[in-house]
């Protein structure tokens, strides 16, 4: 397949996942926009978005490591897979704002939260070693395997008993891993 037909889908789930997550949003029966309630839902947001835009980036990133024009199935099918997770960050995002004090609301947001990090660091390893063999790809792999050990997962998991670790998480680790020398 060609690698560009992959670039293409990627940017346009990532566009409409990021569009629903807002839409899936109502305006309380008060009117009241700055009511804790949907304060709360407008932090939960910006933090998924934040952590959309993060992922996207990195997707992009560990892609332009791919110098054929040609992918194979394996590419294909942990793009997809990190696809069908990303696909999931509406869902989990509303239940989990309209539900911040439930734990199985707040494990599935923490869940759809972890798990593209986790296949990203996998699908970046494995155009690493089917397609690269960069040194640039492997420092970034290790800086990403990292950034997941010391602020993403004790972020989501101190999340579930303290609410705000995560934005305050996703933030920190946006700016961190957002700054890669060779980005296109």
């Amino acid at each position: 397949m060609n690698k560009s037909r992959i670039e293409a889908l990627t940017d346009g789930i990532f566009a409409v996942v990021m569009t629903l997550t807002v839409l899936e949003f109502k305006v309380p029966e008060d009117g009241n926009l700055f009511s804790p309630n949907v304060l709360l839902m407008l932090l939960i947001y910006i933090t998924t978005f934040v952590a959309l835009a993060s992922i996207w980036n990195s997707l992009h990133h560990v892609m332009t490591f791919i110098k054929s024009n040609k992918v194979d199935e394996l590419i294909l099918w942990s793009n997809h897979w990190i696809l069908l997770i990303v696909c999931l960050f509406p869902f989990s995002t509303v239940a989990h704002a309209e539900h911040p004090n439930s734990l199985t609301a707040s494990l599935a947001y923490v869940s759809t939260y972890l798990i593209p990090w986790i296949s990203l660091i996998v699908f970046s390893q494995i155009i690493y070693k089917q397609y690269n063999g960069s040194a640039t790809l492997r420092k970034s792999n290790l800086e990403r395997i990292k950034i997941f050990l010391v602020f993403l997962l004790p972020g989501a998991l101190i999340s579930l008993v303290w609410l705000y670790a995560l934005p305050i998480v996703t933030i920190l680790m946006a700016i961190n891993w957002g700054r890669h020398s060779n980005f296109d």
